[in-house]
């Protein structure tokens, strides 16, 4: 199977980490998301990362979707539990970790492509939000305490604000969280994803 990814990418990450958490081979194909392959295009038109090719040829885009196939692979470990109930509490929490990585994305692209002429009520905007982020979580940590798909999202989310803008990173508004984030990133799988350049 082949991931193509950027080693930056929050997104890409996660399927990374539960790739390498169950022991799942995958050939890493790093994308130049200014001068996008022809390989990335015909699996996904949009030219988004991550898209993984199964050995079927089959091409799935969008990490959530990568993260449960990838699950599904190899029983244990499981990122995302069989229980209903349990089930949409993750992956709850993974798409509000989605949306840290959104907010967190568009300040790093303002502060790239505006850096002579930055709207800081656009920056004040966003970094509230990751701040309003990172105390929900801090609320629920109780629910962080398995590494499931949540944990996966989360810990991939705070590790690209460190990367990008840490001023916002969790030490500075939710210290609960950065101790748990402090503890995970001892992880293996995290620490071979570590985002780079």
């Amino acid at each position: 199977m082949k991931l193509y990814y950027t080693k930056r990418s929050p997104y890409a990450r996660k399927a990374k980490i539960i790739a390498l958490e169950k022991g799942i081979e995958l050939d890493y194909i790093v994308e130049d998301l200014q001068n996008k392959s022809s390989g990335l295009l015909a699996a996904n038109p949009v030219g988004k990362i991550p898209v993984l090719l199964a050995d079927d040829g089959q091409a799935l885009c969008d990490s959530p979707v990568i993260c449960e196939y990838l699950d599904g692979l190899v029983g244990e470990p499981r990122f995302f539990p069989s229980d209903s109930k349990e089930r949409f509490k993750v992956v709850n929490l993974a798409a509000i970790a989605d949306g840290l990585m959104d907010v967190t994305v568009s300040i790093y692209m303002e502060q790239l492509v505006h850096a002579k002429d930055i709207n800081p009520k656009f920056i004040e905007s966003r970094s509230q939000t990751i701040e309003r982020c990172l105390k929900y979580f801090e609320g629920h940590l109780g629910d962080l305490q398995d590494f499931h798909y949540a944990s996966v999202a989360l810990a991939a989310a705070i590790g690209y604000i460190e990367f990008r803008v840490p001023q916002y990173g969790p030490k500075h508004s939710a210290p609960k969280l950065a101790g748990w984030y402090e503890v995970l990133i001892k992880r293996m799988s995290l620490q071979q994803s570590a985002p780079a350049e």
